[in-house]
């Protein structure tokens, strides 16, 4: 049996980062059974591992996955931020290579090059080799992945440790934010890998990368295509003002493998899906629930956020499962007391010591719909809240009181706006905060390939007496398949109850309405009443994937009060639609409005 070490190359990481990592096990040794690591910083870290002159713990392989430098450099800059940067480095003032890096930097062929650019130093400073030489790991993550590899191998003490223990595996992704490109090659790669290999013993860092990827390991896990006895750790840095700011504390512990327990046989919504979109929200609420991070949901009105975070809290934790709609908090006093409690004598009418939610869900989980509607003061609060502790502990204080009280309690947030909209509502702290693993939920018209199943499912759910049966004839299920339901879940009910209210109708009552099926009054009440508006207050057939002349040729007489709206007058708005080369005139707008 090997130990294998795996992560993933990072742009703001590099291959220093692995160093320290390693420097962590070889100076415990051996990878305890239960990793809890004491704070070090990366330079005591690094001096520990060019100092060892002992064998202590070494994995027997190394696997550094990465992939092609373009796709780092597409994703951030930050390798090429030193030139802007590098010489105000106190580091390179107090070893005197200003100058060097001055020279190197004005040579635009060498400057990315770390064997050229030793070459320059021997030749031109060769007083200041061994200070540049030693400066390097500093700064190797300015360098592209070869090179930092290079340096790895070849002018870092790894080489006495680990130098032929490396392996560099190269991932066909151009994408670091797209999960299913991460997964298909990642899984790829994994059951070519374990199939040769499956007594090893690999433990995963899934710090490093992004949370993409760190969605893909969990899947993976939960997928049985990891080994049984694969580990995962998790660096927690320090951001502790006392140190080099290049310089982190951090510590490594390790996160649960097996993050789903026993909510699979209590997760219904999403079951037995055709649709890829919802088996990622079932696949990804499986491996978050239990990560130690809080959850957003992203979703429209109507499509089942709380339904979903109440099904996939674990049976345990159920009776701590706590919610509650930020809507209702319409002060900010209500709101902090509502969530984080308050003490007696905070303030009139307070008589006794109140728990918050907070406190409440101690143990289980607090889901948050709306959050848009949080104060930017409640947010401050809650932001501070959920900064844990390296016992993953949250501290927070009643209203009116000094006294910090610790609880372990899981957030799921919701919201239906847009990821763009959440940004301008919420705090640029309090939204990085709670995005950390962000699930979003698709539309109904996105899954039109469960469409029939929905309808029964909402059907059997409202459970009506007169015709418990599930109504499934051609007309009816053809017409479900076409309807954009912008307003998802709930537009099926209405339909449903439409449907189902048409079956105790009198005969009178029916000619009156001039209904001869249920089918026929449930598509004329639902189009009458809510087809004009989605959920979300936007006119549902204009949508910016539609061409003005698609919205014209559909959409006449809607499209007058739309565009009027929209421009805030007829002018404007067939001054716009003439900029886009459309023959909108102000007598077109006048012809469907005397038509409307």
């Amino acid at each position: 049996m090997k130990n294998i070490y795996i992560t993933w190359h990072y742009t703001n990481h590099g291959v220093a980062y692995l160093k320290h990592i390693l420097s962590q096990f070889y100076l415990n040794t051996k990878i305890p059974s239960n990793v809890q690591f004491g704070n070090l910083d990366q330079e005591e870290l690094n001096e520990t591992f060019n100092h060892t002159t002992t064998d202590g713990f070494v994995f027997d392989e190394i696997i550094y996955l990465t992939a092609p430098q373009k796709t780092y450099d597409s994703l951030s800059s930050r390798r090429f931020s030193h030139k802007k940067n590098i010489l105000d480095d106190d580091t390179i003032k107090s070893l005197g290579l200003s100058e060097v890096y001055e020279s190197i930097l004005e040579n635009e062929d060498i400057c990315y090059n770390i064997e050229e650019e030793l070459n320059f130093v021997i030749a031109n400073f060769p007083d200041k080799v061994a200070a540049f030489q030693n400066n390097l790991w500093r700064n190797i993550n300015h360098y592209s992945i070869d090179e930092q590899i290079k340096w790895l191998k070849n002018y870092s003490n790894f080489k006495s440790i680990y130098y032929n223990k490396l392996k560099v595996i190269e991932l066909s992704i151009d994408d670091l934010r797209n999960e299913k490109q991460i997964s298909d090659e990642l899984s790829k790669w994994v059951r070519k890998y374990f199939n040769k290999n499956q007594n090893d013993q690999p433990l995963i860092n899934v710090s490093l990368g992004s949370s993409e990827t760190q969605v893909v390991w969990h899947i993976l896990s939960e997928s049985y295509l990891l080994p049984e006895n694969a580990r995962f750790v998790k660096t927690y840095d320090d951001k502790s003002d006392s140190l080099d700011k290049r310089f982190k504390r951090f510590s490594i512990k390790e996160i649960p493998t097996n993050l789903i327990s026993d909510i699979g046989s209590n997760f219904k919504i999403y079951k037995d899906t055709k649709s890829k979109s919802r088996e990622l929200v079932n696949r990804k609420m499986k491996a978050f629930i239990n990560s130690g991070f809080s959850i957003l949901l992203l979703g429209e009105r109507g499509i089942g956020k709380s339904q979903i975070a109440d099904e996939s809290v674990e049976k345990h934790k159920k009776e701590n499962f706590k919610q509650a709609n930020c809507a209702s908090f319409d002060e900010d006093n209500k709101a902090e007391a509502e969530l984080f409690g308050y003490a007696k004598g905070a303030f009139t009418g307070a008589n006794s010591d109140k728990k918050g939610l907070l406190e409440e869900a101690n143990g289980g989980v607090l889901f948050l719909d709306e959050i848009h509607h949080l104060s930017k003061m409640v947010q401050a609060k809650l932001m501070k809240a959920l900064q844990t502790d390296k016992e993953n502990k949250m501290s927070i204080r009643r209203l009116g009181s000094t006294n910090e009280i610790k609880i372990s309690c899981r957030l799921i947030f919701a919201t239906n706006r847009t990821i763009s909209d959440l940004k301008k509502d919420l705090l640029p702290d309090f939204y990085d905060r709670i995005v950390q693993h962000v699930i979003t939920i698709p539309a109904l018209r996105e899954t039109e390939e469960d469409r029939v199943d929905d309808w029964k499912r909402i059907w059997n759910n409202l459970k009506f007496k007169v015709n418990p049966l599930v109504p499934l004839d051609n007309n009816l299920i053809n017409w479900l398949k076409k309807l954009p339901l912008y307003g998802n879940y709930r537009d099926l009910q209405k339909i449903a109850m439409y449907y189902n209210a048409f079956q105790s109708f009198d005969e009178v009552t029916k000619e009156m309405l001039e209904e001869t099926t249920a089918f026929e009054y449930a598509k004329n009440e639902f189009e009458k009443y809510h087809s004009t508006e989605d959920e979300n207050n936007n006119l549902k057939y204009f949508r910016e994937d539609k061409t003005t002349k698609q919205i014209i040729a559909d959409f006449k007489f809607d499209l007058q009060d739309w565009a009027v709206n929209k421009f805030k007058g007829r002018k404007n708005a067939v001054t716009h639609f003439q900029k886009l080369g459309d023959t909108v005139t102000e007598k077109t707008f006048d012809n469907w409005k005397n038509k409307g």
